[in-house]
């Protein structure tokens, strides 16, 4: 959309008088779209942010749309596909690796600070060879990562899904042997000993570990990712470690997942998670976290809230979606798609009342 006519629609909605507010609002809010926003992979094909952000507050009462303004200007977390892309490529590197250096050093007894001896050792390299990498979801970005190893993974090491299949795992397992092999470790039932779960944000962690009270069970990725590595003879039941690595993820998740996955390894008897984050959210993000009261009164409106979004799925965080999935209360939204640990007001699908700036296109579709 040219300039004038964002101006123009902007100025009409927020029912801006003078030129003032138009030329200061406006020439903000165009540099973030240029920058980020317009690259919002979920808006309807022609449509970029002024125009989304202009039908947006159109749908809101006027008192209320210059707290919505707000919102976007001083409180919206924007992670673009270079950011996150950035994340993952600093991920093998910068943690992966050094992972890899501290359990050899671990082991052997070498001090930390010898990186060249450790990296020298067979240890390190038998290590690379017996690390498997999952992915946990589309924004896993396996390939991405792979790339970003500069050609020390392999692609029978990574998989986009964490859910392997018989043939599958025999396929990685005869590999690693061969690749052993040919680096001079001999081994006759070769196991992975290092596994990578790999994703691009977590809000709440309930995705990957929850307890029912009800029916005192574990549910989630992790508890069936557990079950499959043991089943599945990929790991060395004596000798393993896995990492969930998250590229972004919320300290409440970080607290969530740290304290039920300790709990479901203790009781099943398996090795505890090591959970491992690059880019951590606190919880003074959230919304909720002394909002002024225009933004408190906006957040409280349930006005601007479709019944049918609270479906069984949104049930499990134990909220109505209004603050979000679980009651995070987030103003995140990634470039691919916006959680539904955000505000209601900013990942509505486009099917229901009041759509969000930056509309979700939801997984499932009870709706």
């Amino acid at each position: 959309m040219q300039d004038s006519n964002a101006a123009k629609l902007l100025a009409r909605v927020m029912d801006w008088q003078d030129q003032e507010p138009v030329l200061k609002h406006v020439a903000e809010l165009q540099l973030l779209a240029f920058f980020k926003y317009d690259y919002y992979q979920r808006f309807s094909p022609g449509r970029r942010f002024i125009e989304s952000l202009a039908l947006w507050l159109k749908q809101l009462e006027p008192s209320d749309r210059p707290a919505a303004l707000e919102l976007v200007k001083e409180k919206l977390v924007f992670f673009s596909d270079a950011e996150i892309s950035h994340l993952v490529e600093i991920a093998y590197p910068d943690l992966i690796v050094q992972e890899r250096l501290r359990l050899v050093a671990e082991e052997n007894g070498i001090p930390t600070y010898k990186v060249g001896e450790l990296s020298r050792h067979p240890r390190f390299k038998e290590l690379r060879l017996k690390s498997l990498y999952l992915g946990l979801s589309d924004g896993a970005r396996t390939n991405e990562l792979r790339r970003a190893s500069n050609h020390q993974i392999n692609n029978e090491q990574i998989w986009q899904a964490y859910e392997l299949g018989e043939q599958k795992s025999e396929s990685m397992l005869k590999d690693l042997k061969e690749k052993l092999g040919e680096a001079g470790f001999q081994s006759q039932a070769p196991h992975f000993n290092l596994v990578w779960l790999l994703d691009d944000f977590s809000g709440s962690g309930n995705t990957y570990i929850r307890y029912d009270s009800e029916k005192k069970s574990y549910g989630g990725k992790l508890q069936k990712i557990y079950e499959q590595l043991h089943q599945r003879r990929l790991i060395d039941p004596s000798h393993y470690e896995v990492f969930l690595v998250l590229y972004v993820a919320t300290r409440q998740a970080i607290d969530h997942i740290e304290y039920w996955s300790e709990r479901f390894t203790s009781e099943r008897g398996f090795k505890p998670l090591q959970l491992r984050v690059l880019c951590k959210l606190e919880r003074s993000l959230a919304l909720t976290n002394d909002p002024t009261p225009a933004l408190a009164n906006l957040l409280a409106n349930t006005l601007y809230f479709d019944p049918k979004a609270n479906d069984k799925h949104m049930k499990v965080g134990g909220s109505d979606g209004r603050l979000g999935f679980a009651n995070c209360a987030l103003p995140v939204v990634l470039s691919h798609n916006t959680p539904n640990n955000s505000v209601y007001l900013l990942w509505g699908p486009e099917q229901l009342s009041y759509p969000g700036l930056f509309p979700r296109v939801v997984r499932h579709r009870d709706f």
